[in-house]
């Protein structure tokens, strides 16, 4: 029966990528890219779905091994595009990339601009607070008019600081990485921070980090989301292919290879 499966989820995909003649519309995304067989890709940085190798500044992640392999398979070149999250919409919306290939988590705001594909996965959050800071106890205690929460200008994080916690002082600010959004805390500019549970523990994995801050609430994620990737409205086929490419991968479990992988390899925060 897998087998079954996997065969008719590939054949599908097949048949999106190429299908019959006239099958595909001449302004459709898919159909240049097959013609000019090169297409460009926007990544912003957040690992370890798609963050740059400090030494030979490569793009690595799990969502960026995902797009070599599907342009390896469509025998396409494939471009990277750096964009910040703050702006990756105006990127995606005003033509500079194809699509938008990091861990991109679904809002309403967002979904009201752009097209999600059919989600990778979901992905939950947690908190850093500093050590000796003992007012944070459980969840609710961050929503508190005297409380700041440093986050990420346009990432889910802002969206889910503003959702949960409407009383705290929220502080939405540029950052060119996630682990950027520690300095505030520790400098006493912030009370804590919002991030994935995944960069959270790769960071308290570091002494520099580990001998000030902590992980607010050990074992109690919140605000599971679905990520994937993105694609501008107006361009069914385009999305369609996207999505049979995000089925196939997910049946033949590589999502969850790709995600062991890099979570075992050395922490990309280590200098």
């Amino acid at each position: 029966m897998r087998l079954a499966t996997l065969g008719g989820i590939a054949a599908a995909l097949a048949l999106v990528a190429s299908g019959p003649a006239g099958a595909q519309t001449d302004s459709s995304t898919l159909t240049r890219i097959k013609k000019e067989a090169q297409m460009k890709v926007c990544y912003a940085p957040g690992a370890p779905e798609s963050y740059k190798d400090p030494k030979t500044n490569e793009w690595l992640g799990v969502f960026v091994t995902l797009a070599n392999e599907m342009a390896a398979e469509m025998k396409v070149k494939l471009t990277p595009v750096e964009v910040q999250w703050a702006t990756a919409v105006l990127a995606l919306k005003r033509g500079d990339c194809d699509f938008f290939g990091s861990s991109f988590a679904y809002t309403v705001q967002r979904g009201q601009e752009v097209a999600f594909i059919r989600p990778f996965r979901a992905k939950g959050l947690n908190v850093v607070i500093r050590k000796d800071d003992n007012r944070i106890k459980q969840l609710s205690d961050l929503n508190d008019e005297k409380i700041k929460i440093a986050v990420t200008q346009g990432t889910r994080e802002l969206d889910t600081a503003k959702r949960l916690f409407p009383k705290a002082q929220i502080l939405a600010l540029q950052f060119q990485s996630d682990v950027e959004t520690l300095a505030p805390v520790k400098r006493g500019d912030a009370d804590a921070t919002i991030n994935a549970i995944i960069n959270i523990n790769w960071w308290l994995q570091l002494a520099e980090h580990n001998s000030w801050a902590k992980m607010a609430f050990p074992g109690e994620d919140f605000g599971n989301t679905p990520v994937g990737w993105a694609v501008r409205y107006g361009d069914g086929e385009w999305k369609e292919f996207l999505d049979g490419y995000s089925t196939f991968v997910q049946t033949r479990d590589r999502v969850r290879e790709l995600y062991d992988e890099y979570l075992a390899k050395s922490n990309p925060f280590q200098k």
